[in-house]
């Protein structure tokens, strides 16, 4: 089987809570990126994105 091209998929999983509390409400999401791209960039990226829109974040690991 011949493979026509090769993709890499970022899968992140995502969830709302108060502090201290259990998860309320969670989302698991996937997308595509350019095969080439290091996976570092893809995380600054990302944070990049959410601060932003003033979002306060903090990459946990």
């Amino acid at each position: 089987m011949e493979i026509d091209r090769v993709a890499k998929i970022c899968h992140v999983s995502a969830y709302v809570a108060y502090e201290h509390c259990e998860p309320v409400y969670k989302k698991t999401f996937k997308f595509e990126i350019n095969p080439g791209t290091h996976n570092s960039i893809i995380w600054d990226k990302i944070i990049k994105i959410l601060k932003k829109n003033g979002i306060k974040v903090e990459l946990k690991s």
